[in-house]
């Protein structure tokens, strides 16, 4: 399927690994120009590497999404390096595993600042670059988490998860009128790195409460942002996509 989204620049926020990555790598190979972003600066140019090894063009410039100041110099830099935005993945976070009697007042408020500022932030820089051309797709990370609460997450993460769905819903409504789709995608357990890190009986005991008996991999992932960035999804608005391998809380 061809996608429609040759030439279209996109920013992707966490490209250093797991699905952020796969998703920047996707969107390059369909033509889009990736402005990949990270706080990791060697796997943030890693992706970039591989993205111009597979033909495709990107570039990478260092921000930390829970600091306003660097999300502004993301976005004014993206736009005076590759022009004005016209895909924004907000799929950076962090997610601490702490016990919620024990979550200290200034980690909580590190999670709402990356996790759920930072993504709003984003939107707002992004929307007022794609509000001129009348054309745009954001797209942002929520979580199974987020949508019927957290287990082995923290409450925290699934505090800001759920506010993304709901800044989902809204700025659908605000931004549609611009011609700007605004969706989300929920994803169950992944094989990314903070999956790995579990203990092996805890990831047996995931995918048994999985249908399809297996957690999923970031390409499975990226492949329904990627179609929500395209020209093919151009009526789906307000929409959180669940990727969960058919897990029902």
């Amino acid at each position: 399927m061809e996608l429609g989204i040759k030439g279209k620049r996109a920013v992707v926020t966490g490209a250093g690994q797991g699905i952020g990555r796969e998703t920047a790598l996707v969107l390059a190979q369909e033509g889009a120009v990736v402005c990949v972003s990270d706080i990791n600066d060697s796997r943030g140019k890693e992706t970039v590497e591989e993205i111009c090894e597979r033909g495709g063009t990107g570039i990478y410039i260092h921000a930390d999404v829970g600091v306003p100041e660097e999300i502004k110099h993301l976005f004014r830099t993206a736009a005076e390096r590759l022009g004005s935005v016209d895909i924004l993945i907000n799929n950076a976070a962090i997610s601490p595993k702490v016990p919620f009697e024990d979550i200290p007042l200034e980690q909580l408020e590190q999670v709402l600042r990356v996790n759920l500022m930072g993504a709003f932030l984003c939107a707002q820089e992004a929307a007022a670059q794609m509000k001129e051309k009348r054309w745009g797709r954001i797209i942002s990370l929520a979580s199974m988490a987020g949508r019927f609460g957290a287990n082995k997450s923290g409450a925290h993460y699934a505090a800001t998860k759920a506010g993304i769905v709901g800044m989902t819903l809204s700025l659908a409504k605000t931004l549609g009128p611009y011609n700007i789709t605004v969706n989300c995608v929920s994803p169950g357990r992944i094989n990314t790195e903070l999956t790995r890190v579990l203990p092996q009986k805890v990831q047996n005991e995931i995918c048994s409460q999985i249908p399809l008996g297996r957690i999923g991999e970031p390409s499975e992932v990226a492949s329904v942002i990627a179609f929500l960035a395209s020209e093919q999804a151009s009526y789906v608005s307000g929409s959180c996509v669940d990727v969960l391998g058919g897990y029902i809380a």
